[in-house]
């Protein structure tokens, strides 16, 4: 039987491929993230929603329709996704509320996490047949023109904005009331079910 004996020169070339399979290992992260970062960056995914410096809702400025005002969740309350327009309610405002409804219809198991609520910007009672067909939607009245600055815009006319709020009650993100029905339901799906 032969005996396998390690000759100097043997020794230095397993040497030398232990010391590559550690560089190997060591460079392989870096020229992966250098591959990644400029020869084949992943595709960039823009937001259908507007990003906001987060701003608390202003519950002092509201109040339910019965005349109450409105208190502030604890943490763990429930996303809201707040339409804010006049109570007579054209026909882009009440597209904008079929949205919400759908979008939160959509959002399965999820659903109970979101909450939908119309500001109202002026004195003017909304149709009893469109509240009959939202019943999950929560009517509260601007009680201060500040509101409608901060949610709708300059004037009372102003679009039916979306906004969302967040479970600690602070305004995140807008949407168009233009926004594309699918892509607001996905958003909407990635941030409740945190």
């Amino acid at each position: 039987m032969t005996e396998l004996t390690l000759t100097p020169s043997t020794s230095r070339r397993s040497g030398r491929w232990i010391l590559f399979a550690l560089a190997a290992v060591c460079l392989l992260p870096l020229l992966l993230a250098v591959y990644f970062r400029y020869v084949s960056p992943p595709a960039v995914t823009t937001m259908a929603g507007k990003p906001l410096t987060p701003f608390v809702f202003p519950y002092a400025w509201v109040q339910q329709m019965d005349g109450q005002r409105l208190a502030p969740p604890g943490v763990g309350g429930q996303w809201w996704v707040v339409v804010t327009g006049s109570g007579a309610c054209d026909v882009a405002c009440r597209d904008v509320l079929y949205l919400t409804r759908q979008a939160r219809t959509a959002q399965g198991r999820n659903m109970e996490r979101l909450q939908r609520v119309w500001v109202l910007t002026d004195a003017t009672r909304p149709d009893a047949e469109l509240l009959a067909s939202h019943p999950d939607l929560q009517v509260l009245l601007a009680t201060d023109e500040r509101v409608v600055q901060l949610l709708g815009g300059e004037t009372k006319d102003a679009a039916s904005l979306i906004h969302l709020v967040d479970r600690r009650g602070y305004v995140v993100f807008k949407y168009e009331p233009s926004v594309e029905p699918g892509v607001f339901i996905k958003e909407l799906r990635k941030l409740v079910k945190f």
